[in-house]
């Protein structure tokens, strides 16, 4: 086993899109890695990119087309593009509905009737 770790990151993860994927932001590389309750993004949101690998895959792959068509070298890595891939602007887009446990009724509360 290599004593630098960098060679994994360097020689490893550009193979394994699934580990680059599940290695990215919302799954413990983000702004809250040093939380108590694991790091990453919230549980919510953790729950929803774990179903959108496919999704950002075809993204991926879809933006080397348009390089390609383009005429350009296609040069970034499917790790450089979860870098760069926007991740918190993406899940806050979404509808309530649309989310991982999204609760819906603070925007729309149940209707009482008081007889």
């Amino acid at each position: 086993m290599p004593e630098n770790f960098n060679w994994w990151q360097e020689n490893v993860l550009p193979y394994e899109p699934q580990a680059a994927y599940y290695s990215a932001a919302p799954f413990g590389t983000g702004a809250s890695v040093g939380s108590p309750f694991g790091g990453g993004y919230a549980p919510a949101a953790q729950q929803y990119w774990s179903g959108q690998y496919g999704n950002v895959m075809n993204q991926y792959l879809g933006s080397l087309g348009r390089s390609m068509r383009a005429g350009e070298d296609p040069s970034t890595s499917f790790v450089d593009y979860l870098d760069q891939y926007p991740w918190t602007e993406r899940y806050t887009s979404l509808a309530p509905t649309m989310r991982q446990g999204g609760l819906t009724q603070r925007f729309a509360p149940s209707a009482r009737r008081m007889y």
